[in-house]
């Protein structure tokens, strides 16, 4: 380590993201300091199947504070595992996977029982439900920045008001004010044609409140919508009916998991919901244009029904990999209501509390797709898309390992 001090700034940076990257078991097992002797193989479990199945978010998880890992590394590998379901129940008239959807339902309860079943995952979730949150994050991890200032630290220049309140238009919860979009990009401006999708967690708006160390603090809706979601999902293989559908269902997944997320770190306040509410949406959304090439190779398409048929895009050609114009249309359309989301959540970072931006983290690699999509010209099946932004476990290309630790170390997303 001695020989990276006579190194710059940068190339310090590099070398250290490239040692944490070849060295995940020593970086792991610092966080496991906190975690009894006889749960930390279950935890060990935790970030394996993040690392293998969602390892973008396994990229900014090993960046946080170690005293918040292992509660999000068994979150997020909660979200795995309700995910796995379906790809391990083949046949939609077996029972099975019902079965298989309902005991997670029930692993939960028990787990906020403290009574998990043996399951490492439910084994880790039931820890954290009864730890305390760790000490308050500040600086690096997300600090509220100056009024005024985008994410990425710049003044603001866009003419979007970092006011307090979204445009009229606006379906997150606690806001009735949609999001606006870049008018200098290839995206249209706003959340186009989403439907409100504002069924969400009960008393948001009064999160200002103290936080509480044990189970409580974790909302039981949560866990329970992310997993009916993933069950309505495997039990309709239909494509959503417009961008509504698309919204409801990235805030079933996505943005819950967020907000479980900044319950883990003893975050209440209801700017940031707002935010983990609008920066779900675009997460999810852009999660399922990345995975448009995989799923049509299984025959799903999650492109809205009524968009394709404006287009003339039928679902044999999104199976089939037909780049048309009007497939290219859709994706635009498709990604431009994650766009609205995402600079939403981000025209809300000044008035984020601190710790909350690292949690928003996610934000780096959808901005990233996005940009690679529309550089792209909207062709999800873009061969160099796919390779440099889809997001499996062989690895994430270097400029986004050293986007997100250039953003974890200055509180931005």
């Amino acid at each position: 380590m001695h020989a990276l001090k006579d190194q710059g700034p940068a190339r310090l940076l590099l070398a250290i993201v490239s040692r944490r990257q070849t060295l995940p078991a020593i970086v792991h097992s610092r966080s496991y300091k906190s975690i009894p002797d006889d749960l930390r193989p279950a935890f060990g479990y935790c970030v394996q199947q993040v690392r293998e199945y969602d390892y973008l978010n396994y990229i900014w998880v090993a960046q946080m504070p170690k005293d918040l890992r292992p509660a999000l590394f068994a979150l997020r590998a909660l979200n795995v595992e309700t995910a796995l379901v379906a790809e391990h129940v083949r046949s939609r008239e077996s029972v099975a996977a019902q079965l298989r959807f309902q005991w997670w339902r029930e692993a939960v309860r028990a787990a906020y029982e403290g009574r998990p079943p043996n399951h490492p995952v439910a084994a880790a979730l039931s820890h954290v439900l009864h730890s305390p949150p760790p000490a308050p994050l500040a600086g690096a991890g997300g600090a509220a920045k100056e009024k005024g200032g985008d994410n990425n630290g710049n003044s603001s220049s866009s003419g979007t008001d970092a006011g307090p309140s979204c445009s009229s238009s606006c379906s997150s919860r606690g806001c009735a004010g949609s999001s606006t979009g870049s008018s200098s990009s290839g995206y249209d401006n706003g959340t186009e044609g989403g439907s409100s999708a504002s069924t969400s967690r009960a008393g948001a708006s009064s999160r200002a409140a103290g936080v509480s160390s044990g189970p409580a603090r974790f909302s039981r809706y949560a866990f329970k919508r992310i997993i009916d979601s993933r069950e309505a999902d495997w039990a309709d293989p239909q494509p959503p009916l417009d961008l509504g559908a698309l919204e409801q269902y990235a805030e079933g997944t996505a943005s819950q998991l967020l907000y479980l997320q900044l319950a883990a770190a003893g975050i209440k306040h209801s700017e940031a919901d707002h935010a983990a509410s609008h920066l779900g949406r675009a997460v999810g959304i852009s999660t399922l244009l990345r995975g448009t090439a995989a799923h049509a190779a299984a025959r799903r398409c999650y492109l809205p029904v009524d968009l394709c048929a404006e287009a003339r895009v039928s679902q044999e050609d999104v199976y089939g990999g037909v780049v048309s114009e009007g497939l290219r249309d859709v994706v635009h359309k498709v990604a431009s209501l994650a766009k609205g989301h995402l600079d939403e959540a981000r025209r809300l970072a000044p008035r984020l509390p601190p710790g909350a931006a690292g949690l928003m983290l996610p934000a780096v690699a959808t901005g990233r797709y996005l940009e690679a999509l529309e550089a792209a010209n909207f062709d999800p099946y873009d061969a160099r898309l796919l390779r440099e932004h889809g997001g499996g476990s062989g690895g994430a290309p270097l400029p986004y390992v050293l986007a997100v630790k250039w953003h974890q170390m200055r509180g931005t997303y």
